[in-house]
């Protein structure tokens, strides 16, 4: 790998860590919380890893009918009520999508495959998250989370 490819992966863990202690400080249910933060990861990864390769005639056949046109319209009007409404949930949703774009460009200019970016993406991302969550219960609760 480049130099500046380190860079990228030490700025997607570092997001990924304050993620994760940000997340072990909610008051909800955490099995329900840590289920949902990790599939979430899962599936940016697959995204980022492995594009659509036919989006544009997607998006294109979408568009064409009236009844697609118009349910996007709807759709669209109700995305931005909810991220008008829950800004700081959106804000850390794009700099997570953000810091794993920069990641896989870097990794895609390496020369890396898509199943190896896989794996670097998901690892990082995962010990950052479950590294940060961890750091955070031990401080809060004075112990280890294994003992």
């Amino acid at each position: 790998m480049k130099k500046t490819s380190w860079v990228s992966l030490t700025l997607l863990f570092v997001t990924y860590f304050t993620f994760g202690w940000k997340l072990s400080e909610f008051d909800v249910p955490p099995h329900q919380t840590w289920f949902l933060a990790i599939a979430s990861i899962f599936v940016l990864a697959i995204a980022l890893s492995f594009p659509l390769r036919n989006t544009k005639a997607l998006i294109r056949a979408w568009f064409s009918s009236d009844i697609g046109a118009f349910l996007s319209i709807i759709v669209g009007a109700f995305v931005a009520v909810v991220v008008f409404a829950w800004m700081h949930l959106f804000a850390t949703c794009l700099l997570l999508i953000s810091a794993g774009a920069l990641a896989r460009l870097d990794i895609q200019m390496s020369g890396w495959k898509n199943w190896r970016a896989f794996a670097v993406l998901i690892t990082i991302s995962l010990a950052g998250v479950g590294l940060g969550g961890a750091i955070e219960f031990w401080l809060k609760t004075g112990r280890l989370v294994f003992s």
